[in-house]
């Protein structure tokens, strides 16, 4: 499994996330973020509106069609589009139907 990871501008997680949920994918956390790289203007919020990061787990056949649908629906070719990272998952721990060991 993979957990993918995407800070993009906050105008554009509509347009992914309904891409998302066309191609199957069957969820997505999104949060607010802030933080810098090749450039930082401490108004950047204000600015622009800021960025959020999104983190999808999906199986690794998946992982490469939602990086296309994420970066086919954050691309404007402006600086501070955004970041795509791909992490592998050793497990997946649903709680509410985990049993734990006892003690």
């Amino acid at each position: 499994m993979k957990m993918i990871w995407a800070v993009v501008r906050w105008d554009r997680v509509d347009g992914i996330v309904q891409s998302l949920k066309a191609a199957g994918v069957s969820g997505c956390t999104v949060s607010r973020c802030r933080g810098y790289g090749k450039e930082w203007h401490p108004y950047e919020p204000a600015i622009h509106g800021g960025h959020e990061r999104l983190e999808i787990v999906v199986e690794d056949e998946q992982a490469d069609t939602v990086i296309d649908k994420i970066i086919r629906q954050a691309k404007t070719s402006l600086v501070g589009d955004g970041l795509i990272g791909v992490l592998n998952l050793e497990r997946i721990i649903e709680i509410k139907n985990h049993i734990p060991r006892p003690s």
